[in-house]
């Protein structure tokens, strides 16, 4: 048969539907067992799905066209409710089964309703009330991969699985309203979670919610939803300057290499791992380096590169930091990894926390994490009297508002300073110095 058209069933089959597909990019298919009784022909089928552009955005459709058991031509067409090549078909494959056994899509009495004005006899797309697993399925596969780095991606993963896909899973979206989330909300506050990890999971469901809305899947996000708790600041962790060199003086050459990058130019974790040679520009005087640049550009997470939440930035090199430099970017390749394990590979997603714990257990210092280095830096510039909207830049921050965290610790420091000068006697006898 010619594909496209209608093509007659086997011969005992006075009561089946006739069936047919359309073109699609795709590679052919080879028929079901279940279905070879039909008569198809695996030389010339060729799935019905296939690619479409709709909106700048390519979808994947499935576009069955048959006859139905009063010989009436009909057109089924639907986007596949999972965007994969996999569950496009797979979906495709139910629709002709029913086809093949109850003359058309859907199973008797579980069809959607469809306009009955279609005088052509074709079926509009049906859209069958999609359950949150399967908005969740096309949220990680698109919105995702596309629009969070890969950290992100980690933690919306985390919630998806702990939380959310658990206790909505099933549920059409109809049913993912204001009263399912506070639900999921109550539960989550009786297991005695945090409110920031129930913020995270409201959030997680905003987003496929609004996933859910672009795709018009629902009319509009539940207007009766949680509102997000009220989460205190963290305290800041800023180690004092005795505290660092205690801990960057018992600390081998590899990892003193990782905890400088991070206590003199303020890198993340991430960035310490990413930075090359060729990010390097070293000042030397009389052979010795004294200072220069570093370029964050990258940053690694997961074994990802990623460009950092700011972009690129520049970050002045100190005089120390130069000096554990440069017997590395001397001798190393430009595209070579700066900071390297004990093991001389770059340093994996959790090396640098659990090589810092084992460091300053050593060193007596216990109690901080290695995001500590990187707030001693960010101290140490405005100590310095770094203008705070150049130290932003420096530092990477996307809002103002969070460099001004640092400098309110600051002016803590500076009320203990002040409660700690000497109190001048007040008294009559003039002995007093006037300055």
């Amino acid at each position: 048969m010619a594909c496209g058209r209608a093509s007659s069933a086997g011969s005992g089959g006075s009561g089946s539907p006739r069936l047919g597909v359309s073109r699609e990019d795709g590679p052919r298919a080879t028929v079901p067992a279940s279905q070879r009784w039909l008569g198809w022909s695996e030389r010339n089928l060729t799935m019905a799905v296939r690619k479409v552009e709709r909106y700048g955005e390519t979808r994947l459709l499935i576009d069955i066209q048959y006859k139905k058991r009063d010989g009436t031509r009909a057109r089924f067409r639907k986007d596949a409710e999972v965007q994969t090549w996999t569950a496009a078909r797979a979906e495709e494959k139910r629709y002709l089964l029913n086809i093949a056994n109850h003359g058309e899509p859907f199973e008797p009495g579980t069809a959607p309703a469809v306009d009955s004005g279609d005088s052509s006899g074709s079926n509009a797309a049906p859209k069958p009330k999609k359950t949150f697993a399967e908005v969740v399925g096309e949220f990680r596969e698109t919105f995702m991969v596309a629009e969070l780095k890969v950290t992100s991606r980690k933690g919306y993963e985390s919630v998806l699985r702990a939380s959310l896909l658990p206790k909505l899973g099933k549920l059409t979206l109809d049913k993912v309203d204001g009263k399912a989330a506070a639900d999921l909300d109550l539960a989550l506050s009786k297991r005695k979670l945090s409110r920031s990890t129930r913020n995270n999971t409201q959030v997680v469901l905003r987003s496929v919610l609004r996933f859910a809305k672009s795709r018009g899947y629902i009319e509009d996000r539940p207007a009766n939803l949680p509102r997000l708790k009220q989460v205190g600041q963290r305290v800041l962790e800023i180690p004092s300057d005795d505290q660092v060199e205690q801990i960057l003086g018992v600390a081998c050459d590899t990892h003193r290499l990782g905890f400088t990058l991070m206590s003199d130019a303020g890198l993340r974790p991430n960035e310490v791992r990413a930075l090359r040679c060729k990010d390097v520009q070293l000042r030397w005087e009389n052979g010795e380096a004294v200072g220069g640049f570093l370029t964050v550009r990258e940053g690694r997470s997961h074994g990802e590169m990623h460009t950092p939440k700011t972009g690129q930035r520049e970050i002045p090199i100190s005089r120390e930091l130069a000096r554990v430099l440069a017997p590395v970017v001397k001798s190393a390749a430009r595209e070579a990894y700066v900071a390297l394990s004990d093991t001389g590979e770059p340093w994996g997603q959790s090396g640098l926390k659990q090589a810092f714990a084992r460091t300053s257990k050593r060193a007596g210092v216990e109690g901080w994490s290695v995001y500590c280095l990187r707030h001693f830096a960010i101290t140490a510039w405005l100590r310095a009297g770094i203008p705070v909207h150049v130290v932003q830049r420096m530092a990477g921050h996307t809002n103002l508002s969070t460099t001004q965290r640092y400098v309110h610790f600051l002016k803590e420091d500076l009320e203990e300073a002040a409660r700690r000068l000497p109190v001048r006697r007040r008294g009559g006898n003039g002995d007093g110095e006037k300055n």
